[in-house]
């Protein structure tokens, strides 16, 4: 090829000849060849059930998703599943906007300027944290921004109408025309209800500013903060489902308020979770773009209004304090699930934002990750690349058929304000995060760095203490919190040490050692292994490892002489049902507290563990003489 001669797309003939010699398998023959390979186990045991009952299976196919004809459509018509617009993110990407939470109005100041030195493209302003609480300190954080070419996002929160009544008297101050004037107000009423507390309900003063941005066509005033309701366990389609309600309450408000159905299309932007669960993470977006769509079309808009404004932030909840640096990899996931789904703007939190205030290598981290997807990936570069995939459609539309079941079921109560006033949805909240909590204690779900795989030895990076978390109806449940509670018990009491009696050869204890001291470690607990002759003083808690084989040998008399040497608890790596009933009962009879495996619930054991030791653990009872 010459250059400068535009590359052929290859024929139909070329892609025929290239599936020579490719066998062509049915569903039904791919079945059976993979209950062959199974050996024993159903095929079933390949299919997950995510905790809003959505099916995923181990392969999918046309009998999945139909996608003849093509029902996604284009981008930026019909449901809008596959972009708002018609553009996409193709023309410079999406909006890289990063939080903005130092301390005071000058050190602020000094992160927004760098922010946008050096690659970002707006800056998400957390008031709160900053600590504005006038005009002159909004002024002090935005000196040097020309404002004339920055879009300026304001986190919710209960002083953000103040903050965004200072942002509009600032632009005109500064003479920044009206078509030069870019931002999101973050008034958010009842998604602040719902994390702080408070009237979930519009006042006069908001829909004022409402009012003053109907000539600002490059402001959004209100924000659907979907935040709030991923952050305290809601299941993906109830995050959805709620969202979209929430939309629908404001919409129907200003409306109310006099403004035309597209006029108050126009005023609103949502926010949405990203998280590290890729998949899900790409349909969110995709989801809420298409129920927004059915909203709009519902309400009356004209077809050319249905777009949704979008921007996802990476999820507080997925963030944890033990070992930090994995959160790189869970903020990276997040991106890059975010851009594939098509968010005109992405947030990714600094890899140490669950520790405190971040610093700038944190910063830096979390804006060149995104600038990285966009300049060396070009991740923009096409508009909806996960669409036409099998598993991909076929979740967009189960999670959009379950997440408008929840709308409706909101809409049946009187709407969101009055779901969230009455405690409908904290208590709804609740019971999927405890239904969540089952799954992390099980480690069906795992917290890499923190509930498997931890580094005991981690050198615990120190940060400047965070303002007070939002105490309201939905808190902050991070995943990881439950297990660093344990750890920190541990650290607080310097330290915890248990024995570990290793049966048989190593070929015979390897696996189930390994198992057990990563187990251990998740509570920062050290495994030091223990003999039975001629020791003095044995640990109070000992650990037995080997295998079921060595269990029918040596197993009985072991945990008998560990009992007779003072050992309080006995625990031995294993299934009761591997070991069979009789040699299972002779074990407990000779002493044996705790079969552990890797379906033990691990907080409960190790917080029983920890209290064996006698160390509390925050939220637990004190340990007695007893344990």
């Amino acid at each position: 090829m010459s250059k400068g001669e535009a590359a052929m797309p290859p024929s139909s003939g070329a892609a025929e000849r290239f599936a020579e010699g490719f066998d062509v398998l049915t569903r039904a023959e791919w079945e059976e060849l993979a209950v062959a390979g199974l050996r024993g186990r159903s095929l079933a045991d390949l299919t997950t059930t995510t905790a809003d009952g959505i099916d995923i299976l181990p392969v999918h196919g046309s009998d999945t998703f139909d996608s003849s004809g093509d029902p996604s459509g284009l981008p930026g018509v019909g449901d809008r599943t596959r972009s708002s617009t018609a553009s996409g993110n193709l023309v410079g990407g999406w909006d890289v906007r990063a939080l903005v939470a130092d301390e005071g109005p000058a050190a602020a100041n000094s992160s927004v300027l760098d922010e946008l030195l050096r690659g970002s493209t707006s800056v998400l302003l957390d008031p709160i944290a900053i600590g504005i609480v006038s005009p002159d300190d909004l002024a002090r954080v935005l000196d040097g921004v020309h404002l004339e070419m920055v879009t300026v996002a304001l986190l919710p929160g209960p002083n953000t109408r103040e903050v965004a009544g200072w942002l509009l008297d600032l632009w005109e101050g500064a003479g920044v025309d009206a078509c030069e004037r870019r931002g999101v107000l973050g008034l958010d009423p009842l998604g602040v209800a719902a994390r702080h507390g408070g009237l979930a309900a519009f006042d006069e003063a908001t829909l004022w500013l409402v009012d003053r941005c109907l000539d600002l066509p490059g402001v959004r005033p209100l924000v659907v903060d979907a935040t709030p309701y991923a952050d305290a366990g809601a299941t993906d389609a109830r995050q959805l489902g709620w969202a979209t309600a929430t939309g629908v309450a404001v919409l129907r408000e200003i409306v109310e308020h006099g403004l035309t159905v597209e006029e108050a299309l126009d005023q609103l932007s949502f926010t949405l979770s990203a998280d590290s669960d890729q998949f899900t993470t790409i349909a969110r977006v995709r989801v809420a773009r298409r129920l927004w769509a059915r909203v709009a079309e519902a309400s009356g808009a004209d077809e050319t209004r249905r777009g949704q404004v979008q921007h996802a932030v990476a999820a507080a909840s997925d963030l944890t304090r033990h070992d930090p640096w994995v959160n790189l990899l869970r903020g990276t996931v997040a991106a890059f699930a975010a851009g594939l789904g098509g968010a005109e703007a992405i947030t990714v939190r600094p890899f140490d934002s669950a520790l405190g205030r971040s610093d700038e290598f944190a910063r830096r981290l979390a804006r060149n990750t995104q600038l990285l997807l966009l300049e060396e990936s070009s991740l923009a570069a096409v508009i909806d690349p996960a669409g036409g995939s099998w598993y991909v459609e076929h979740l967009t539309n189960r999670l959009a058929e379950k997440a408008w079941q929840h709308l409706q079921v909101v809409e049946g109560v009187g709407g969101m304000g009055e779901a969230i006033a009455s405690g409908r949805i904290a208590e709804e909240a609740s019971v999927c995060w405890k239904e969540r909590l089952n799954h992390l204690a099980t480690r069906s779900e795992v917290v890499t760095g923190v509930s498997d795989f931890p580094d005991i030895d981690e050198v615990r990076l120190s940060r400047t203490a965070s303002p007070t978390l939002p105490d309201g109806p939905l808190p902050l449940r991070r995943r990881s919190a439950v297990f660093e509670d344990l750890r920190d018990a541990t650290e607080t009491a310097g330290g915890a040490k248990v024995g570990m009696l290793a049966l048989g050869s190593q070929a015979e204890h390897t696996v189930r050692k390994t198992f057990a001291t990563n187990l251990y470690a998740v509570a920062g607990i050290r495994m030091v292994p223990t003999g039975v002759e001629g020791v003095v003083e044995l640990p109070p808690i000992v650990v037995v490892c080997g295998s079921d084989d060595r269990y029918a040998t040596d197993g009985v008399e072991a945990a008998a002489e560990l009992k007779a040497g003072g050992v309080r608890s006995v625990h031995l790596v294993g299934r009761t049902e591997d070991l069979g009933d009789e040699l299972a009962a002779a074990m407990l009879e000779a002493g044996v507290d705790e079969f552990i495996n890797a379906d033990s619930d691990v907080v409960d054991l190790l917080g029983r563990t920890l209290a064996g030791l006698g160390i509390s653990v925050a939220g637990s009872p004190a340990p007695t003489e007893d344990e």
